[in-house]
Formats: structure tokens, sequence, C-alpha cells
């Protein structure tokens, strides 16, 4: 399996939180490909910029190179990845730009999402989601 993790699974599964489920941490330890996009470290930048939802306290340079050395695949965003975006349908519900590109990704790269999010499964026609 090839997974794309989500911005709580890349802090959680770094941080080993307890927050990270089972079933997330074996798709994890069990997947051919653990994918990780910069607009994850993107949303973490600015969270920590104002002071929002994260409490990761070391720059977002030391999570990158945390994340390398885990051996997680860094996943350039690509047009495909913002083409894919349009594919998404919308809901009033789940505005979050950073998790819709983060489907978009999931969805043109054919991957599937490690993700805690309640909105999540909203896409699951579209994208196969872990949790």
């Amino acid at each position: 399996m090839r997974i794309l993790l989500d911005t709580e699974a890349v802090l959680w599964s770094l941080e080993k939180d307890a927050r990270l489920s089972t079933v997330a941490e074996q798709a994890i330890i069990l997947a051919d490909d653990v994918f990780v996009s910069p607009i994850s470290f993107f949303e973490i930048a600015i969270k920590l910029k104002i002071s929002r939802k994260i409490r990761f306290s070391q720059p977002v340079a030391d999570l990158i190179q945390a994340a390398q050395q885990s051996g997680f695949t860094w996943l350039p965003m690509t047009a495909s990845h913002l083409s894919a975006y349009d594919q998404l349908p919308f809901y009033d519900e789940h505005r979050d730009p950073f998790d819709r590109l983060i489907l978009a990704t999931a969805l043109a790269d054919g991957l599937t999402i490690v993700s805690s999010d309640r909105n999540f499964p909203l896409y699951s026609d579209l994208v196969p989601i872990v949790w």
C-alpha cells in the first residue's frame, strides 16, 4: 500500500503521540511507501506563526528533517495535484484548503490517506482513508 500522511498523522507519528491510532501506526509500518506533502509543513508553519492548534515547538525545518530521517518520502506538489482539486466535491462543512489539497494529492496519485480528520470520510468514494 502507498500512503499519504495528513498533517496530524505526520506530527503524531514523529512524536510517537498516543493519538495516532493503532490502525494508522500499522499502516505506516506496513506501507510500501509513506509520503508526506509540503502542504502539511506549510500548514504547520502558518499555524505556528499564528499560534493555532499546533503543539509542535520545534522549527519546521527540524520537523522536515525528522520526517526524512523516518524514511518518509517527500512528495512534491505538481500540476496534476492542483488539477485534481477540481475533482473534489465542495462541502460547506469542510472548507479547509490544506486538507482539500492533501486529498487532491492522494486522488491524483492513487494514494491512501492516513487521517483522523472527521471530514475526510466525505471523500471516501474518491480517496481511501485509513484511521
